[in-house]
């Protein structure tokens, strides 16, 4: 049926101008407040441009009742209670496309980071030391490695597909989902969780946070690694127990491990992930690139539109909300 005519936005993180040159002439446009709760001035609005740090429950939902549309950049919503969004009649979509170049390109920039030992190197130099040319600063070559990934959609695909071409990686996948045909495309053996983690001396987290996933990367599957492999976690925090992988780093155990995202974000000051010496860390940065943020704010924009121009939207991740609207 028809929809109420567009006339609120509010925004959880800025849009560029370019984008907001878009909205139909008379849209207000409202920004999230500084102090929390940062949406007590979305009241009237009827979308919101989604971002991960707040999370959208039935609480805050009921502070906004015209709320019709979220639209979140990126493709994670973790942050948004799709029951309540459901039950309140708001339909959510995401922007799963946006974000993959961008991703790929730091989990592969992370990948040899670890391996070339930037992060100690840079730290010596910075500290005026030339050397030694041992211990920690003695890197690996990743051409011929094997490559683990947890999680074979867009991103793990890119990064595949990266690592193969350019390093002659092996690559191990593991995704309930894929089929080997689709696989054996891009030259990637699919194989079960556990040899994956055993077997790969890079082992890169691309998978979505579920309650089957929250975890995934417990003490028992950490210890279950190749002695002095590394991790990396781009995708979600949950998926990785951070006091096990403390162990295992201090022990030695994992050589390094590249993290985007936390468990709690922003991390604690006293969670050591930020600043242990095999840490790679960035603060869930990954997509933001000039031209990740932009194909991202473009896509819940053309979203965004098509929606109140009473046309389906594309990516709906709560497709019963869509019957009601």
């Amino acid at each position: 049926m028809p929809l109420p005519s567009f006339t609120h936005l509010w925004l959880e993180a800025p849009l560029s101008d370019a984008v907001l040159a878009r909205l139909p002439s008379g849209v207000q446009v409202t920004r999230a407040l500084a102090a929390p709760p940062i949406y007590a001035n979305a009241a009237s609005a009827q979308a919101i441009v989604a971002s991960s740090l707040l999370r959208y429950d039935g609480a805050m939902m009921d502070a906004c009742p015209n709320l019709r549309l979220i639209a979140r950049t990126g493709i994670g919503v973790d942050n948004i209670d799709l029951t309540a969004a459901t039950a309140h009649g708001v339909v959510v979509v995401n922007t799963p496309d946006g974000p993959t170049e961008s991703t790929a390109e730091h989990t592969v920039a992370m990948l040899l980071a670890l391996a070339k030992r930037l992060k100690p190197g840079a730290d010596n130099l910075a500290a005026g030391r030339w050397g030694p040319r041992t211990g920690v600063l003695v890197g690996d070559e990743v051409c011929g490695k094997t490559l683990g990934l947890v999680g074979f959609g867009r991103i793990g695909r890119r990064v595949a597909e990266i690592c193969r071409l350019a390093f002659q990686m092996r690559v191990l996948a593991y995704d309930p989902y894929l089929d080997e045909a689709a696989a054996a495309a891009l030259g990637v053996t699919l194989a079960p969780l556990d040899p994956v983690i055993g077997q790969a001396d890079f082992l890169s987290l691309h998978a979505p946070a579920t309650p089957e996933t929250i975890r995934l990367m417990n003490a028992e599957r950490i210890a279950a690694m190749k002695p002095g492999s590394y991790l990396l976690n781009l995708a979600r925090g949950p998926l990785v127990d951070e006091a096990a992988l403390l162990d295992a780093l201090d022990r030695g155990h994992l050589a390094g491990a590249g993290l985007d995202v936390f468990a709690a974000e922003p991390p604690a000051l006293e969670n050591r992930l930020r600043i242990h010496p095999a840490v790679v860390a960035t603060p869930h940065a990954a997509s933001v690139t000039r031209e990740g943020r932009r194909r991202m704010e473009e896509m819940a924009m053309d979203r965004l539109l098509a929606f109140f121009r009473s046309e389906r939207p594309a990516d709906i991740v709560n497709p019963a909300a869509w019957q009601q609207a």
